[in-house]
């Protein structure tokens, strides 16, 4: 087997975006797809408008313009107790889209197999990675039963959120299981709002849905650790939080599916997401909880963020790297940590996140501005985490306001404690990302000219990058 400039493990929706990317830069690519059945996969299904910003401008608006997707125009939430649905559009006329995951990842890689430079191989896995520094990679796959090893200036691991390759790789990640996803198909007629995201919030299960096709939807149920299809059928009182016709549904799904697409809802942030000449994008860098649907939009600007370091240190691929860490981390800390910050409010049964919810609907009920800025962060329009951080304090202070307004002193001493607590992580990741940034930013500004004096032989270069973080 040949060498050429970049290896790619994963052939799904990051795959093909960095593929495509990377094409663009007149590089050669090898795209190495698993060739799991996707339309067995409970996975990304509903992208953002940035999302699909992002993949015009990779060369995929062709695909985007065949594919038979139904028109997202934002968020409906819909709260338990009380009853009561709230609307949170995207603005500006804008949309996404939404469709069944296999019909969105086989035609990004027939389009991107037709590009020239790339080469796609199915059923081909990266086996090992034996050799990577800043010079190159040296790494074997197996393709139809047999072993081939491969040079490439570029490892890119795109091969999700368990990664292999980033194990190979030997980069550590924080990893916390939350829960498990079930989905089945129904008739999108049932759905409130047919051409929006649905939320239902605040009964005993958390659950996702929207359409994915002509007259279906994807109705997904937010389940703890260790339940599965049975828990639902044995129990249909979780199912409180749908609307009766779409719970009718979900029930009627669950006796004709006997097998239910399963998932598993992890947070996962990767200590480094570059080593040598190996980087990660997509959810092999960082993941979160699906109910923000923000994972495909962010691994399409991953693909753009990497073409524009690497076109922008052409030649250097350690600096390039470097650069592509520190412009995409602050965001992906905003994204995770508001996917868990969102979960707690949506799904947490104590007295605090009760209080929350109450003070979410009071917040977007009577603040536009407020449930733009909440559209905003949901569909990764804003990356800072001091908007983040903003945003929930003020959610705080509606909640605050809602319950003096409406309990007794008792049950406000009782959930203030829990809520004013609940405002602590947010913070400190406000805090962390701040200080971060900052780094950053002296990053660029003094480090970048030691590496300089380095490579004109006044400093060393192994000290200028000590780290890759």
């Amino acid at each position: 087997m040949g060498d050429v400039d970049v290896v790619i493990a994963g052939g799904g929706p990051a795959g093909c975006a960095v593929a495509a990317a990377l094409a663009e830069l007149g590089w050669s690519v090898l795209l190495l797809d698993a060739g799991v059945d996707r339309h067995k996969q409970l996975a990304g299904e509903l992208l953002h408008p940035a999302g699909v910003r992002d993949l015009r401008a990779l060369g995929f608006g062709g695909v985007v313009d065949a594919w038979t997707s139904q028109p997202v125009r934002g968020f409906a939430v819909r709260f338990h107790a009380p009853t009561h649905t709230l609307i949170l559009p995207y603005g500006h006329g804008v949309t996404g889209l939404s469709l069944e995951h296999a019909n969105l990842t086989v035609p990004l890689q027939e389009s991107v197999s037709r590009r020239p430079g790339v080469t796609l191989h199915g059923r081909a896995r990266v086996t090992a990675v034996e050799h990577n520094d800043e010079h190159g990679v040296r790494l074997r796959f197996s393709l139809e039963g047999a072993e081939h090893t491969v040079k490439a200036r570029l490892l890119v691991a795109a091969d999700g959120r368990a990664s292999p390759v980033r194990r190979m790789l030997g980069i550590a990640e924080h990893h916390l299981r939350i829960s498990t996803m079930l989905g089945v198909t129904v008739d999108s007629a049932c759905l409130p709002h047919p051409d929006h995201g649905h939320q239902f919030v605040g009964g005993p299960l958390h659950a996702l849905a929207y359409a994915i096709q002509p007259g279906v939807a994807r109705v997904m149920v937010d389940l703890p650790l260790g339940s599965t299809a049975g828990t639902l059928k044995a129990r249909p009182e979780l199912l409180l939080a749908l609307p009766p016709g779409l719970r009718s549904e979900v029930q009627q799904a669950l006796e004709q599916q006997p097998a239910p697409r399963m998932a598993s809802n992890d947070d996962r942030l990767a200590e480094t997401v570059w080593a040598g000449s190996a980087v990660l994008v997509g959810d092999a860098a960082a993941c979160c909880h699906p109910l923000t649907a923000s994972g495909m939009a962010s691994c399409f600007h991953d693909a753009r963020a990497l073409q524009e370091a690497l076109h922008r240190h052409a030649g250097h691929i350690p600096r390039a790297l470097e650069r592509y860490a520190h412009e995409r981390r602050p965001a992906q800390r905003t994204r995770v940590a508001l996917a868990s910050a969102l979960y707690s409010a949506f799904a947490g049964q104590d007295e605090g996140m009760r209080a929350l919810r109450l003070g979410l609907l009071h917040y977007w009920e009577h603040s536009p501005r407020g449930a733009r800025a909440s559209m905003a962060l949901l569909s990764s329009e804003e990356p800072r985490m001091r908007v983040m951080a903003r945003e929930y304090l003020r959610v705080v202070g509606h909640a605050l306001t809602a319950m003096l307004s409406t309990r007794g002193q008792g049950s406000r001493l009782r959930s203030a404690g829990p809520l004013l607590r609940s405002a602590g992580p947010p913070l400190r990741d406000a805090v962390a990302s701040a200080v971060e940034q900052l780094g950053s930013w002296l990053h660029r500004r003094v480090r970048r000219p030691v590496y300089t004096l380095a490579r004109a032989g006044w400093a060393s270069p192994r000290r200028a990058f000590a780290s890759n973080r």
